[in-house]
């Protein structure tokens, strides 16, 4: 995966600053635990379809909001992460609305490989998360507001994603872009309601490499 290019000014010190915290989230989950994976579920393996932690981590500030789980046995898992109408930019109306009083949007999935860190980045189809289902513009102006603080012995996996979206918003935003694109190729092919079409799953992905991220930043 390619690194988000890097700005002059203010921006780039911003990224710089996400660059550091990253880096620092990560060494405190591996003094805690190892890997993010094993900070989440306490070590053991995951059950399927449980979100982890229980409750879902919710920042009541940001509104940012993500949890853990896995699908099967044999996979092991990823992170959806979420932002909440009420810390979204003022003027973003739904594609399609849900009844909850405070609907979140999915910005991006982090998928986990076999040890427990990051390894990919994904979008899903609307059935999969049940989300109010915004534009791809919309979702790369709700990224600069997905910013979870605290969650316990969860901050520094917190930190980790939040630090994450800054410095891959490009990458993000691409990602939201191709899954609208994908969605509508669904639908000229396939006819009906594609975002409720449980054979369109997975709507976009790229691979991720935590450590080149950090230094195409931190090195410019």
């Amino acid at each position: 995966m390619t690194g988000a290019a890097v700005p002059s000014g203010p921006d780039r010190a911003a990224l710089a600053a996400a660059a550091a915290d990253l880096g620092r989230a990560a060494a405190e989950i591996r003094r805690l635990a190892g890997s993010p994976l094993a900070l989440l579920t306490g070590g053991g393996r995951p059950v399927p379809c449980r979100h982890y932690p229980l409750g879902d981590v919710y920042d009541r500030d940001s509104h940012a909001q993500y949890y853990f789980h896995t699908h099967r046995q044999a996979e092991a898992g990823h992170i959806h992460l979420f932002l909440r109408a009420r810390g979204m930019p003022p003027g973003l109306v739904p594609q399609v609305a849900t009844a909850d009083a405070d609907p979140p949007c999915h910005l991006v999935a982090v998928g986990l490989g076999e040890d427990g860190w990051p390894e990919t980045l994904f979008t899903t189809n609307r059935w999969v998360t049940g989300e109010a289902w915004y534009s791809a513009a919309a979702v790369a102006a709700m990224l600069p507001r997905f910013r979870p603080r605290g969650g316990g012995r969860l901050a520094a996996l917190s930190l980790l994603l939040s630090s994450l979206v800054a410095l891959a918003e490009p990458e993000v935003a691409d990602l939201a872009m191709r899954r609208d694109a994908a969605v509508a190729a669904w639908a000229a092919g396939h006819g009906g309601d594609p975002l409720e079409d449980e054979r369109l799953e997975v709507t976009s992905q790229a691979p991720l490499d935590l450590g080149r991220l950090v230094a195409s930043v931190l090195g410019a």
